[in-house]
């Protein structure tokens, strides 16, 4: 035989397709929307400032000497949202993603708290500062409930970016869950 006879090439076999990654989109959409409800509080925060540092003295909650926190807490929330968007991009199933979704739930649960110890009449004539320090005010008796409703959204969706990683690797891979 000759050298110049092609030799027909066998058809080496197809490597296996690696499996699809989850992507969590349930989950990414909660975190982003939690991200966006910490921009526009931090924004409308940053824009007033000064009503705001008011606005947390007239609740009378704190101590003189921490209102100065009022300045300091828009560009945490900002930084919060920063970090949520850092999360939302591949780290919700991963340690840093889930640091990061856990205090941003503490952050809502420690608003709602300091908010459940500020006077019913301030709340009403003042409002709740959470977007803002003109946001809710004047409102009747609904600034709690409002309050109440918003903080109870945030959780529920902090719960399913949480929750959501954790039940898509289990569905994926269900010898990892025994």
């Amino acid at each position: 035989m000759s050298d110049d006879t092609v030799q027909p090439e066998r058809a080496s076999p197809e490597p296996a397709a690696a499996p699809k990654a989850p992507r969590f989109l349930v989950s990414r959409i909660a975190v982003v929307l939690i991200a966006l409800m910490w921009v526009v509080a931090g924004v409308t925060k940053v824009y007033s400032l000064p009503d705001f540092s008011l606005l947390i003295e007239r609740h009378g909650v704190l101590a003189p000497e921490w209102h100065g926190l009022a300045v300091a807490l828009p560009f945490v929330e900002l930084v919060i949202a920063l970090l949520l968007v850092f999360a939302a991009g591949s780290e919700l199933r991963k340690p840093f993603g889930r640091a990061v979704l856990a205090l941003s739930l503490a952050g809502i649960i420690g608003f709602a708290y300091y908010l459940s110890l500020v006077p019913d009449a301030v709340l009403q004539e003042s409002g709740c500062g959470c977007m803002g320090p003109r946001v809710a005010s004047g409102m009747d008796n609904s600034v709690r409930i409002i309050a109440g409703v918003r903080t109870a959204l945030l959780i529920a969706l902090h719960l399913i970016a949480l929750v959501g990683p954790i039940i898509t690797m289990r569905r994926a891979n269900p010898s990892r869950a025994a």
